[in-house]
């Protein structure tokens, strides 16, 4: 392979490995945020977050720590207010960031908690949402 060939490839590796990543982290960050499943017979958490917030990330911190033990039970969605989704979503529901909704197996709104919230609080939240909803 000569030098210039080389080169070229090397520099389209580059560009595709961050392209692939940035594709990959796009579906998931889509597949976070799909609440269609509200209504569908299972609980789900709703996350009104804002990426740029220390708050949220700090809620998103304890909700990824405490969901694991529920996962089997409920959905946890992501809705980023930075997106005409999210903020339409929060606007719906009258909140704003840093707030996690509950809803329950009918899409019925069962419990809105605002603020950070301790992994300890997340966990009895969320298990009375598993035995009522």
């Amino acid at each position: 392979m000569n030098r210039y060939t080389r080169r070229g490839f090397l520099t389209m590796l580059a560009l595709a490995v961050p392209g692939m990543w940035i594709g990959m982290e796009w579906n998931a960050r889509q597949a976070q945020a799909d609440v269609s499943m509200l209504g569908s017979g299972r609980p789900v958490i709703v996350q009104i977050h804002d990426p740029g917030c220390p708050h949220c990330r700090r809620l998103r911190r304890n909700v990824e720590s405490v969901y694991p033990e529920f996962q089997e039970a409920m959905e946890w969605r992501i809705m980023d207010i930075n997106t005409g989704d999210g903020r339409g979503f929060a606007r719906q529901h009258g909140v704003s960031h840093m707030t996690l909704l509950l809803f329950d197996g009918d899409g019925d709104m069962y419990e809105v908690l605002e603020g950070v919230r301790s992994e300890d609080e997340l966990r009895t939240a969320f298990r009375r949402l598993q035995r009522d909803g």
